[in-house]
């Protein structure tokens, strides 16, 4: 090895690998020093750590990366300066409790694999090996344009979902998924043994809404019903449209009683009598609401539907409940 790599192997107090590597893990001095070289040119950012987590050598791209300061030994100094400065890791917690989680973590397996975000907004994957002796070698990769496609990915993901959850018209959920979060209330008031309200609405002639004023009108009031549902029901209620002009509000956590007076207070908001601004026709709503009571769900539905259908035969623009 030459002397001006000794001397840069030696800097801040690091030693040649040879002096604390059994031999049988390197093949000569010159070899070493020639995949050291390598690494350096590549721009590879690695460091090896000493049992005790002292700072034994790291490349030039590693001290940069974390920063690394003149006179600073141990990994937990490198932290406490990246935690100080702001640089490095991104670093939530406390530094003593971050230091605490980390010493739990390093080398509590032969190889560790884990990724980093750093307080520039970049993506490092660590790839940590346990070497014999307690000896610690870490290899840096930089992922943040991978960790780009992957959000990109996830956000394509979330949409299309979004997309395949919604109806187009007004913006609620459509049947398909008020039917999965449907089941999953159901499972939820099962097992902790609460109650659980469905309500089937319908806007009553809205045929004639169609015929009177045209189709465009009667996506207006669709759109209308949506935005007024979402405005006036409790923040925990679900409001879904599930056919063309009918509705289902799942209300979790809601009696019999509580339900049905949700749904009076709803009613009363729709522009009944006269037209409201933006809205050039009047419409109402019937509601059928029935509690849930450990049955299944189509049993829920036709309990539901059937108090509706009096709800049409008794006058429309009325609330029934689902009789026992």
């Amino acid at each position: 090895m030459s002397e001006n790599s000794r001397q840069g192997w030696i800097e801040h107090g690091e030693m040649p690998l040879e002096t604390i590597l059994p031999p049988s893990l390197l093949r000569d001095s010159t070899t070493t020093g020639l995949i050291l070289s390598g690494l350096e040119a590549s721009g590879v950012a690695f460091a090896l750590f000493s049992p005790d987590d002292e700072l034994s050598y790291g490349s030039t791209a590693f001290k940069l990366l974390f920063d690394v300061q003149p006179g600073a030994r141990t990994f937990a100094d490198i932290m406490r300066h990246c935690h100080l400065e702001r640089v490095g890791p991104k670093m939530e917690a406390p530094i003593e409790d971050f230091l605490a989680m980390a010493r739990l973590k390093r080398r509590s397996s032969p190889q560790r694999v884990f990724e980093i975000e750093t307080s520039d907004e970049r993506w490092l994957q660590a790839d940590e090996t346990l070497l014999p002796g307690g000896w610690l070698w870490h290899v840096f990769t930089d992922i943040t344009l991978l960790k780009s496609h992957e959000q990109v990915l996830q956000r394509a993901h979330e949409a299309a979902r979004h997309a395949a959850d919604t109806d187009p018209l007004t913006g609620l959920f459509n049947r398909r998924a008020a039917m999965e979060r449907l089941d999953a209330a159901m499972q939820h008031a099962f097992h902790n043994c609460t109650a659980l309200s469905l309500a089937l609405i319908d806007l009553d002639h809205f045929k004639s809404i169609n015929d009177r004023y045209g189709h465009a009108r009667g996506d207006d009031v669709l759109r209308h019903f949506a935005a007024t549902g979402r405005q006036h029901l409790r923040g925990g209620d679900m409001l879904a449209r599930v056919g063309g002009e009918e509705f289902l509000v799942l209300m979790p956590d809601t009696s019999l009683g509580e339900a049905t007076a949700a749904m009076e207070r709803l009613r009363r908001h729709l522009p009944r009598e006269e037209p409201q601004p933006g809205l050039d026709c009047t419409y109402t709503m019937s509601a059928g609401v029935a509690e849930y009571c450990g049955n299944a769900a189509d049993d829920l539905f036709e309990r539901a539907d059937r108090a509706l259908y009096r709800a049409k035969h008794l006058g429309r623009d009325r609330i029934e409940r689902a009789q026992s």
